[in-house]
């Protein structure tokens, strides 16, 4: 078969060597999916140029978020909905099945993070940018029939809307709340956007310093009174005094969410930290790489619960399939350009470029 070889960070492209591997086999507790279509990360270029560090066992094909069919399944795959041609989603996120915390830092052609991660990895080692993959029966879920026909490029900005789902839950927003989302004109930000808006939350604050991405985010959800964007100056009073006027009057911060990049400043999520009413909850998702300035002593009697959330748990993805299935949750807002397994080095480029909201790159590697 195909793939798209990593074998190590280099300075600059061409990343990735286009080679025959052979095709993986179904043993207890896998199946063998035919890659139809593959996410591509916005940081993708940094992760193989070393500005980001991932460790990972090298050799490996990258590639997550993926849309496939089950070309077979090993002997003992029981679920009645994993079946030979299903169309599927393949979860990244790989858990030891004796160890789920201490590995969850296994995503599946992204990075493992540490040595009991690595011992995962060397089993799953390879990612979808290749026409087969091997994943664990655990890791892949039916595509709802209604949603099969947006096609496999489309299917795969699932991805973007995993991450923030599974943190919005483990947060517990719930029906009519109100939730700021720091990061918000980012990938995985306007994701949160999108699944704030289809969890039912009254009004989302999105905030952010690109006036033309929080316009974006407006315009993609048609100018509903649910989103209230806030423009970042970057003065901490002004801005927590903007947030807290845009929840509307007689109304409080229940949720902060941030999923800002590494480049970020972290004050910023110490400033939508402070918008929250007593008792609210703040979320951590992001990447930012410094240290967090916490108001202790306002947290303590704001009886506020700060909690970080990696990734999700198995439990979230038929939720958020079951969303977007009774049309809560529309995948057509995100803008998707793909490009075939052949220009997969453009596609990197190119899922650099677009990392903006609601944009996403993909990477096709077979045909329905």
């Amino acid at each position: 078969m195909k793939a798209a070889l990593f074998h190590g960070t280099k300075p600059s492209p061409p990343y990735l060597t286009l080679t025959d591997l052979p095709s993986p086999t179904a043993t207890a507790g896998s199946v063998v999916i035919k890659v139809l279509a593959s996410s591509v990360l916005s940081y993708a270029d940094e992760i193989f140029s070393g500005a980001r560090t991932y460790p990972s066992l090298l050799p490996y094909v990258p590639g997550g978020g993926t849309v496939g069919i089950i070309k077979s399944a090993g002997p003992d795959v029981a679920n009645p909905h994993l079946r030979v041609g299903t169309l599927v989603y393949c979860d990244c996120t790989i858990r030891a099945r004796d160890d789920p915390y201490s590995t969850k830092l296994m995503l599946q052609g992204i990075g493992a993070f540490n040595a009991r991660a690595q011992q995962v990895q060397s089993v799953w080692r390879n990612g979808s940018w290749a026409e087969e993959m091997l994943v664990p029966a655990e890791n892949v879920y039916a595509v709802p029939p209604s949603l099969i026909s947006l096609g496999p490029a489309q299917l795969t900005s699932l991805n973007a809307l995993m991450i923030p789902f599974g943190g919005l839950c483990d947060g517990d927003l719930c029906v009519g709340a109100t939730v700021v989302i720091t990061g918000a004109t980012g990938h995985f930000g306007s994701g949160a956007v999108a699944v704030a808006l289809a969890l039912g939350a009254r009004k989302v604050i999105p905030c952010g310093r690109s006036q033309a991405g929080l316009d974006k985010l407006v315009k993609a959800f048609k100018s509903t009174p649910r989103i209230t964007p806030v423009i970042l100056s970057g003065e901490s009073g002004a801005d927590e005094n903007a947030i807290i006027a845009a929840a509307g009057t007689g109304f409080s911060i229940d949720v902060s969410f941030d999923i800002l990049p590494p480049s970020a400043s972290p004050s910023l999520v110490t400033t939508a930290l402070r918008t929250l009413r007593p008792g609210g909850t703040c979320i951590l998702m992001g990447g930012t790489e410094s240290d967090l300035l916490i108001p202790y002593r306002e947290v303590m009697v704001k009886d506020i619960t700060m909690k970080g959330v990696w990734m999700y748990d198995r439990a979230h993805f038929p939720k958020l399939l079951g969303l977007a299935e009774c049309g809560l949750l529309d995948l057509t807002v995100f803008d998707v350009t793909s490009y075939p397994l052949t220009e997969v080095e453009e596609a990197v480029q190119a899922a650099k470029e677009r990392a903006g909201a609601l944009e996403q790159t993909a990477v096709v590697c077979g045909e329905m």
